[in-house]
């Protein structure tokens, strides 16, 4: 499995905006010392190896978050803020969208990860979004995928947004399933 760069690169401007330009350069500086992968010019369609990736994505908690997990959902969140306000999806979807939406995450999963599934399952009342067949499961795609869909129906208007983790890494289950109700 291989994450593309489009995530790394979208780590960058999350830290530099929120830490600061030196805080990056100094954390980068360390990174590229264990991971020569990184030693290399990043741009949105680099694969990078998911295990380097994955070390990146801890170190970071760690130096900038205290090591904090729920900071993967906040990327999440402002990642959909920053497609849905001014990026990629800005033109795709109105507010209201909120079926559209989900029903687009899949294409979003495959525009960051060559591997693994996420599967939209609508139901009455509610839409589930389940993660499957991830090679290498992590607590980083849990949070950070269902963070994006969280920030996306906001963004989008959803009022009184509820979910539920049916399954989840953050559990230790193989797969993960929110169930999302949105009104």
């Amino acid at each position: 499995m291989e994450v593309k760069g489009v995530a790394f690169l979208a780590r960058q401007q999350m830290t530099v905006q929120s830490h600061g330009e030196q805080a990056w350069k100094d954390f980068i500086a360390d990174i590229k010392k264990r991971e020569p992968v990184f030693t290399l010019p990043i741009l949105p369609v680099t694969r990078i190896p998911v295990d380097a990736f994955l070390r990146f994505n801890e170190e970071l908690l760690q130096r900038f978050y205290s090591g904090d997990p729920n900071a993967w959902w906040q990327f999440g969140i402002k990642s959909a803020e920053y497609a849905l306000g001014q990026g990629q999806l800005k033109a795709m979807f109105s507010p209201g969208d909120f079926r559209r939406f989900l029903f687009f995450t899949p294409g979003i999963w495959k525009g960051y990860f060559t591997a693994g599934e996420l599967e939209v399952l609508p139901g009455q009342g509610h839409t589930d979004l389940h993660i499957i067949k991830v090679p290498k499961p992590h607590v980083y795609f849990e949070l950070s995928v269902m963070g994006f869909a969280w920030g996306g129906l906001t963004v989008l208007g959803a009022k009184d947004l509820k979910h539920e983790v049916l399954k989840g890494y953050t559990r230790g289950d193989p797969d993960v399933l929110y169930r999302f109700n949105v009104s």
